[in-house]
């Protein structure tokens, strides 16, 4: 891996890793206030309200621990001059499934205003199969670089 490669893929890291900073500090700040909001009436279907904002924050927490994990993961595999470290091929799968949870919360989130309907559409979909996609992808990726070293 030359030089070039191993900075411009630090750099890409270190922007991943500044933007997953600022979506906790958003995300959490959101969430706050969802919490104190004087329009959400706690008393009136409190299960289901509980349910889908807990269900958003550990959704939200589980999706920024794994990217955050998998970033970390390149950084290391970097530094023993592994592009594609194995480590992460789980987390990308983990990952596809912590992202269409937290798509969903995301989604319904006027549960918490009043609204009684459940929605399940076609934009929850979409993100989750592309990361699923790309989790296979890496993991072939992983699996030949392996390979080539082994060889070698």
């Amino acid at each position: 891996m030359t030089n070039k490669t191993t900075k411009n893929i630090r750099l890409c890291c270190s922007i991943a890793m500044v933007m997953i900073g600022l979506w906790t500090i958003a995300m959490g700040i959101h969430l706050g206030e969802l919490a104190l909001c004087d329009k959400i009436d706690w008393h009136q279907n409190s299960l289901v309200k509980i349910l889908v904002y807990v269900s958003s924050i550990v959704s939200t927490l589980c999706t920024i621990g794994l990217c955050t994990a998998a970033i970390i993961n390149i950084f290391k595999g970097v530094r023993i001059n592994t592009v594609f470290p194995k480590s992460n091929v789980k987390l990308l799968f983990w990952l596809t499934l912590a992202d269409f949870c937290y798509r969903l919360c995301l989604s319904n989130l006027f549960v918490l205003y009043g609204e009684t309907q459940f929605t399940l559409s076609s934009a929850n979909f979409i993100m989750p199969f592309a990361l699923l996609f790309f989790a296979f992808m890496y993991k072939v990726a992983a699996d030949a670089v392996e390979e080539n070293n082994l060889t070698v």
